[in-house]
């Protein structure tokens, strides 16, 4: 594991989890853009412009080559960058090179799928509650009034009803029976 993310890691503040789990796995070679680091730090700024890596899975890095010559270049200091890369990640993240002869052009820095998926993530939100509406306490006339009615399953609706209401008794309610 990188040191970077040892220390964040460590940190006693609390993270919210999604974005944790989002840092922890950028450090990761597979989740990272560019799980090589710099193409031109590792070969060379020569090497880079006519050589490219093209894709890593599986510890297989396959790197894409201008021309023959570049090919063979590659081919014979393979060991070595294959060693540079793992001692950049602190273990072993390319296993193996493969060399082919290609068009160069403008590579895309990602060259792992699962780092677009990782961009895609977004934290989820809480689902908002419905907040309860404040019921009133019922006047001596709402109570009257609720008391005069004869069906037990009427008064239960006009109490639920007159305590959601937010306003005075209306002369309804004083001159009812």
């Amino acid at each position: 594991m990188p040191k970077d993310l040892q220390k964040r890691t460590s940190n006693p503040q609390a993270v919210p989890l999604g974005q944790f789990i989002k840092e922890v796995l950028a450090q990761q070679p597979s989740f990272a853009s560019k799980p090589l680091g710099e193409w031109k730090d590792l070969v060379g700024e020569s090497v880079a412009r006519h050589c490219a890596p093209r894709s890593l899975k599986n510890g297989r890095l396959v790197v894409v080559a201008r021309d023959s010559v570049w090919k063979h270049h590659l081919e014979l200091n393979k060991e070595a960058l294959v060693r540079r890369i793992n001692e950049r990640w602190g273990r072993r993240v390319v296993a193996e090179i493969r060399v082919r002869v290609g068009e160069i052009e403008e590579v895309s820095a990602i060259l792992d799928a699962n780092y677009k998926r990782l961009q895609k993530i977004k934290p989820k939100k809480a689902p908002k509650r419905k907040k309860k509406p404040l019921l009133r306490k019922l006047t001596d006339a709402e109570k009257e009034f609720i008391a005069s009615l004869k069906d037990k399953d009427l008064q239960k609706m006009a109490t639920k009803l007159l305590r959601l209401t937010h306003e005075e008794p209306t002369e309804f309610l004083k001159s009812s029976p």
